[in-house]
């Protein structure tokens, strides 16, 4: 059979470069364009141009620039990427009939919408206008769950001060503020008392103006008000060592939703999570539970070809409380870990789907679990506070060293791989970058509570040597 060709929209999040690449080229002729150079690095780079028979960058950005290199490292892209999203979506277009592809996608969040409306122009698959807009602003993703017939919970489109007053009013607290347009948690803030929920709003409204994002993400409101789900762990779990949500990774296909795999989750620092292990440790009713809700979710959303990554809560009586859903492979190391535990090419997958639709060898159901488990963990600033290797006050610091010490693992679980940011590196906290962790580490054992309780040790016990400057 020929190869299909595949347009890959290239830019930070998702299934991570390393894997993507290579999978995606030992069955598919990968034609990579580069809409935001800037939020490519060194690394992403090296790989686009390995694995792609054409790379295509934006020229208009190199217009102002004597000279560019990809950076090492992008947590999120700090440059403007002002070209409205007709114009994208035209650009995509372009290169595709360049190219005659059979298929698009992409790993990054911000291009969804535009993806879709080429996808849709080219009549190629792709996730469906409407559907990638519902993905897209949470506002109209909240009104597609809460008419899924899953859990409806009370919400409220948010542009101006006056706008959140009357959600406090109707929803009361505690209560979620969440920027409609944003990924990785940036900007959710849980507003507990009303005495301080004005100036919290004031807080997080003024600090998304420091956020660059492209000018073609649109939405109708910047931020929804939603009533705060409330987690029961001892509901779900058996044992200590997780915490009260979960994320299930799955493949819509024609319409139809495709449930492959759900990762535990350690414990969150706020709204960052620290750790996923795969699989998960929860029983069959558990996991028939998450099952439907994530199906509901995404076919209520009208999702038709794409991946899928779905936050669910884990609430009283074993309801499964939606969180959000994205038309995109999950970020960190989730999709390789699916790949090392079961054995299936979520990258591969995907394509298929994009280029035959359920013609693809699409999973009958949750994977069935191989006897390991792999966990993919970062550790932040806010360890080492919790430590007490930083101090609470703490505004800012240049790391030395960052080691595990000896006899934190427990069982058989093992230590994969472990990197942290180099000495000398500076991290301030009042920055945004505040929010990228400083070391990472893989953990795989054949007993899922061991690999969570060396997480939890190596939380407790990491050594960080680092100058520190105190706020006054």
């Amino acid at each position: 059979m020929e190869r299909k060709t595949v347009l890959v929209i290239a830019d930070l999040g998702g299934c991570p470069p390393h894997m993507f690449y290579e999978s995606a080229a030992e069955k598919y002729n990968l034609v990579s364009f580069i809409p935001r150079p800037f939020a490519i690095t060194a690394s992403h780079a090296a790989l686009i141009e390995k694995y792609s028979i054409a790379v295509i960058k934006d020229k208009d950005y190199f217009k102002s620039l004597a000279d560019f290199e990809h950076p090492d490292s992008i947590y999120w892209a700090h440059e403007d990427h002002d070209k409205p999203e007709e114009e994208v979506v035209e650009e995509i277009v372009k290169v595709a009939d360049m190219f005659a592809v059979d298929a698009i996608t992409t790993n990054n969040e911000l291009f969804i919408a535009p993806m879709a409306k080429a996808c849709k122009r080219l009549g190629l698959r792709g996730a469906g206008v409407q559907a990638a807009e519902n993905a897209r602003d949470k506002n109209k993703m909240r009104a597609a769950f809460n008419r899924a017939g899953v859990k409806s919970i009370k919400n409220k489109r948010v542009t101006t001060l006056e706008d959140f007053r009357a959600a406090l009013q109707e929803i009361g607290t505690p209560l979620i503020l969440k920027p409609t347009y944003l990924a990785s948690s940036i900007g959710v803030t849980l507003i507990k008392e009303m005495e301080t929920a004005e100036a919290e709003f004031n807080r997080v409204n003024e600090y998304l103006k420091s956020i660059n994002v492209p000018k073609a993400v649109t939405f109708e409101a910047p931020f929804i008000a939603e009533e705060f789900l409330q987690g029961e762990y001892d509901d779900w779990y058996e044992t200590s060592g997780y915490s009260d949500y979960i994320s299930i990774e799955g493949i819509m296909a024609d319409g139809e939703y495709f449930p492959v795999a759900i990762h535990d989750k350690t414990p969150q620092i706020g709204f960052t999570e620290t750790a996923h292990i795969t699989p998960s440790i929860l029983d069959d009713d558990a996991k028939r539970k998450i099952v439907e809700a994530a199906k509901k979710a995404n076919e209520g959303l009208g999702l038709e070809n794409c991946a899928t990554h779905t936050e669910i809560k884990l609430m009283k009586n074993r309801e499964a409380g939606l969180i959000e859903s994205a038309a995109r492979f999950a970020g960190w190391n989730m999709i390789p870990n699916i790949k090392k535990v079961f054995g299936v090419d979520m990258a591969q997958l995907l394509l298929d789907v994009v280029c035959f639709g359920k013609e693809a060898d699409l999973p009958k159901g949750l994977l069935e679990q191989e006897p390991c488990y792999v966990a993919d963990c970062h550790l932040y600033p806010q360890h080492f506070k919790e430590n007490g290797q930083l101090p609470e006050t703490v505004v800012d610091f240049v790391i030395e060293s960052i080691e595990i010490p000896d006899g934190v693992l427990k069982g058989d679980t093992e230590l994969v791989s472990f990197s942290a940011a180099e000495a000398g590196t500076s991290v301030d906290l009042r920055l945004f970058e505040a929010f990228n962790s400083i070391a990472a580490f893989e953990l795989k054992g054949s007993n899922s509570n061991d690999v969570a309780e060396s997480i939890k040790q190596i939380q407790q016990q990491a050594k960080l040597t680092a100058k520190y400057a105190l706020s006054v």
